[in-house]
């Protein structure tokens, strides 16, 4: 009889520890928005892309190489600043049973998108390099908006459960 019983809570334990795991949250949040984690903001990169969208002069596509390679280093950071700041707030999480971690990533995720739609909602979108400039510069608001909601967060759970 108390065999059965162990077994019953190991068995109980062993449900519970695969349901959590089950809803532990991704190390690296992919939202889902087009060339995500993909960006070339090299300058070979960049200037491949100029070249194929105008025809320009040489010291225009320079220039405007240039231009698209700061837009599109700005999305690369803010995209690593998000990820960072992300993977800092699950580690917080997770030192709280009481609260949803996945929950949390899920919500974030439809958050960035939502912001990245709305964003492009609002803009024509411009024309030749400006259609890469303006779609990286959309997609690096975004992401600099939520690492900033996340390091709140993280701040705000540090100063409620200092170490």
């Amino acid at each position: 009889m108390m065999l059965k019983g162990i077994a019953a809570i190991l068995a109980a334990a062993c449900l519970a520890t695969v349901a959590h795991a089950k809803d532990a949250p991704p190390d690296r949040l992919i939202i889902g928005y087009e060339n995500e984690g993909k960006i070339d903001a090299s300058h070979k990169g960049c200037l491949a892309y100029v070249k194929e969208t105008t025809e320009w002069s040489k010291a225009e596509t320079e220039e405007g190489a240039k231009r698209v390679c700061a837009a599109r280093k700005r999305h690369v950071d803010a995209y690593e600043t998000f990820q960072r700041n992300y993977r800092t707030l699950m580690e917080e999480l997770a030192k709280d049973v009481r609260l949803d971690p996945a929950g949390a990533a899920s919500n974030l995720k439809i958050l960035v998108k939502a912001c990245i739609e709305h964003k492009q909602g609002l803009t024509t979108g411009g024309h030749n390099i400006m259609i890469d400039v303006v779609e990286n510069d959309i997609d690096a608001k975004c992401l600099t908006y939520a690492a900033n909601l996340l390091r709140d967060e993280i701040n705000e759970l540090r100063s409620k459960n200092p170490p």
